[in-house]
């Protein structure tokens, strides 16, 4: 079941929504519209997937690397997007 990360969306908040907090959901649920603990409105956040590797990949399956031109120009920092928070 997915873990979907929540935060509060104004200013009113408890200690708990303040920050990030995790909900396991099912994909069809509808995300929560209220903190469960203060009833304070949250919004769902993006948040960055997990990939485990279980076997080491062969020199054709390796992740590609980038000159620091082409990194510049996808939108690349370190060789990750960016992280934004979009509203």
């Amino acid at each position: 079941m997915p873990i979907y990360e929540y935060r509060a969306a104004g200013s009113a908040h408890c200690r708990l929504c303040g920050t990030r907090f995790e909900v396991r959901q099912k994909i069809d649920d509808a995300p929560l519209g209220a903190c469960p603990k203060c009833g304070a409105e949250v919004r769902r956040l993006i948040s960055r997937s997990f990939i485990a590797l279980t076997e080491p990949l062969s020199p054709e399956e390796t992740f590609q690397t980038h000159t620091e031109e082409e990194a510049d120009r996808l939108g690349l920092e370190g060789g990750f997007a960016r992280d934004e928070i979009w509203d």
